[in-house]
């Protein structure tokens, strides 16, 4: 961990002098953010942001544990940027043995049992009140945990897959949730983003008196700073993997083109269904019209688009890059599924059925729309209004210090 004398501080770090709350209140907090297999995505640039906020005026014990290769995508991200007092670095033996590298089961296996050695090294030698375990952070930081017994857990569940699709399973046991689902059982708070997740949490046997749901989420409104004159461009923020549905968006494009043949979209990401949306794009010869690739700060194409698709099969509540597309003032094509309505209504967008043809049409309604500037800052204003980084910091603050005291739950 290497040390710096002074921080800098952006507009979202500054909000922890305006929530009026005694940092001396707050117990000293271990936030445990480590994976294995990096992707960048907004449940860990939200969170990296409340550690912003809690160190923010210094002289704090809280300390941030993370790999170096997420600390990587989040610092291209703008995240984290200088904050090195706080941080307690890993760098994975698979990174800098390379024989380990070439053996891919026996890399992860090393990388694993390191991972929690130095888990355990960290939370003996801390002896934090609090450890808020993100990612696969808690499989790491677990077997140190049990070992700490006055150390009390805080869990965030911000996904709505319960059980990984990569989950190890055995004698038909999927291992990662089973562990989750314990480890649930022994934290002293579970906070979930959306009821519906909660309710799932609630049904899988975790106390209700342990749940709480999130206020809202946001964003960092000081990187949404969106031009007068938007471009006519269509964009897709996200993994490129099958529950964000990039592919149904790529269905859609001939239609959208022959309407309007100036029209840009732009795929901003990475993963697994990247060969196919170039296929598909080249094979209905619209990838002239077509970005892809992967933007560490996506709100730099975003304060100059104008519409954002969100076609998530789940849920696309409270999707960070919903959040930062509206807070960059476009309008929305979303699928109508989960809590969406709550973000997206008639005033700054249009919901959807997943079919091609109910995107493309939609799409092309708001680029005909004459009163599409209207519905962009309609977006713009709810984001302001409802979605602040100061009501969520708020509400973290207050799971820690309810979590160390053990008072129930407040919703």
């Amino acid at each position: 961990m290497s040390v710096k004398n002074g921080l800098e501080f952006g507009p979202l770090n500054c909000l922890l002098m305006l929530t009026h709350i005694d940092t001396a209140s707050i117990p000293t907090i271990l936030m445990v953010m480590l994976c294995l297999r990096c992707a960048l995505g907004g449940a860990e640039k939200q969170y990296a942001r409340i550690f912003e906020m809690l160190v923010a005026q210094g002289d704090c014990n809280h300390r941030l544990l993370i790999n170096r290769s997420m600390l990587k995508l989040l610092q291209a991200a703008g995240i984290l940027a200088h904050h090195d007092a706080y941080l307690i670095i890993l760098d994975l033996p698979s990174m800098r043995w390379r024989w380990v590298a070439k053996v891919r089961y026996f890399a992860h296996f090393v990388d694993s049992c390191w991972a929690m050695w130095q888990c355990w090294l960290v939370i003996h030698t801390m002896r934090p009140q609090i450890v808020h375990t993100l990612l696969t952070g808690i499989y790491l930081s677990l077997p140190a945990l049990l070992l700490h017994p006055r150390v009390r857990l805080v869990m965030s569940a911000y996904s709505y897959k319960f059980e990984s699709a990569r989950d190890r399973r055995l004698l038909g046991i999927g291992l990662g949730a089973t562990t989750k689902r314990f480890a649930m059982g022994h934290s002293a708070r579970v906070e979930t983003l959306t009821s519906a997740i909660r309710d799932d949490l609630i049904t899988r046997g975790i106390d209700p008196q342990k749940v709480t749901v999130a206020p809202s989420s946001f964003t960092d409104i000081s990187l949404c700073q969106p031009v007068a004159a938007k471009q006519k461009e269509v964009v897709f923020v996200g993994r490129f993997v099958d529950i964000k549905n990039p592919l149904l968006l790529a269905h859609a494009l001939p239609a959208v083109v022959q309407h309007h043949p100036d029209i840009s979209i732009c795929f901003l990401g990475a993963g697994p269904l990247e060969a196919q949306i170039r296929q598909v794009t080249r094979d209905l010869n619209v990838a002239q019209h077509v970005t892809i690739r992967f933007e560490p700060q996506p709100t730099r194409v975003l304060n100059q688009s104008s519409i954002f698709v969100s076609l998530q099969n789940d849920e696309n509540y409270p999707s960070q890059s919903l959040l930062e597309a509206m807070a960059c003032a476009n309008a929305i094509v979303a699928t109508d599924v989960g809590e969406t309505w709550r973000l997206v209504d008639k005033t700054n967008g249009i919901r959807v059925s997943p079919t091609a043809e109910a995107v493309a049409a939609a799409i092309i309604a708001l680029l005909d729309d004459p009163a599409l500037p209207q519905r962009q800052e309609a977006s713009r204003q709810r984001v302001l209004a409802q979605y602040s980084a100061e009501n969520f910091y708020k509400h973290i603050v207050r799971l820690y210090c309810d979590a160390q005291a053990n008072v129930p739950k407040h919703n």
